[in-house]
């Protein structure tokens, strides 16, 4: 394979001197049209493009965004990313993905800040207070999306994951459902530990006690075999509440290939998340939405922000979400 063409390549090759290379490829600089053109038909023979990365180290404006997430294997999440990647294009900024499981979140930030990148987002694990001084040492942006962490210097983008379970709750009690289970993810999540309690305070709002509280991975081989479980017993729940709406949908179909129920007439089911997926003929979810592209406009609207006022106060945006009825509940 030829090496990559360089400014100094082109130079030699258009006869002018790699100064007026550089001018030629700076849209606010002056070169005469006639050099102009010859410099970038010299650079199209020879495939040049310029070096992004070694521009940045001279301007200290590399417009590369480091997104720190976890395995894609979480429907929502990869939605999420996808939506973050579209919005850092449109604003002519690049991401660095960075793939961290929980207990990686730390060493990898500290490594991805080796680039030069204008900010962090973090989609994954949780992020320690070293970790956001370090940022704020080297003034790069750090920005925690899906979790807060009000006692850290740091800004944050979230769904209101409280109001989004009183309205799945409701939407069950208005069901007619009293015996209500709760099916959740990993305890050291944000997203369960938040809902969790959203599920609690909603429960006592309506004077009841969860009929069950379990947890699974937020995937929908761990909602089937819990729904399996769960269904088998005598004292089977008539409405549960899932943390996610892939284990809503492993639930679902416990409860009617395996167990024939009717839904919702025997059991009623709420997801969170409301993921593509959800609305499918073949499923019909009533599910919390947590729009994936409000968040991701948010995350650039905060990073923007940021980067014309680095010394203002940490932003907390939340996310407001939105009970879709669909035929579940």
């Amino acid at each position: 394979m030829p090496k990559r063409a360089t400014a100094e390549d082109v130079a030699q090759a258009a006869g002018v001197s790699r100064a007026t290379v550089s001018r030629a490829f700076t849209p606010s600089t002056y070169v005469a049209k006639e050099t102009r053109t010859k410099i970038f038909e010299a650079a199209n023979a020879l495939g040049y493009r310029r070096n992004a990365l070694a521009r940045a180290l001279i301007k200290q404006e590399s417009d590369l965004v480091a997104i720190v997430t976890g395995r894609m294997n979480n429907m929502f999440d990869a939605q999420v990313f996808d939506e973050l990647t579209r919005e850092l294009q449109a604003n002519r900024k690049w991401g660095l993905l960075v793939h961290a499981d929980d207990d990686d979140v730390a060493r990898l930030i500290d490594e991805a800040l080796g680039y030069p990148v204008e900010a962090v987002i973090v989609r994954s694990g949780s992020v320690d207070s070293k970790t956001i001084e370090q940022c704020a040492r080297l003034g790069v942006p750090l920005i925690l999306t899906g979790m807060e962490e009000p006692e850290f210097d740091a800004d944050s983008v979230c769904c209101d994951n409280v109001a989004g379970v009183h309205m799945a709750v409701g939407a069950l009690v208005e069901r007619g459902a009293q015996r209500i289970a709760y099916l959740g993810g990993p305890p050291h999540l944000y997203s369960e530990s938040s809902r969790f309690e959203g599920f609690k305070a909603a429960m006592d709002r309506f004077g009841l006690e969860p009929a069950a509280v379990l947890r699974g991975d937020f995937t929908f081989d761990s909602g089937l075999s819990i729904g399996n479980d769960l269904l088998s017993g005598p004292d089977r729940p008539d409405g549960i509440f899932c943390c996610n709406d892939a284990m809503a949908i492993g639930i679902l179909n416990a409860a009617r290939e395996t167990h024939g129920l009717r839904i919702p007439e025997e059991i009623a089911v709420v997801g969170f998340d409301d993921i593509p997926m959800s609305g499918w003929p073949c499923f019909e979810l009533t599910t919390v939405r947590n729009a994936p592209q409000p968040t991701a406009t948010a995350v650039l609207d905060v990073l923007k922000r940021r980067l014309a006022e680095p010394g203002s106060p940490p932003m907390a945006v939340r996310i407001e979400p939105e009970l879709i009825r669909r035929r579940t509940a």
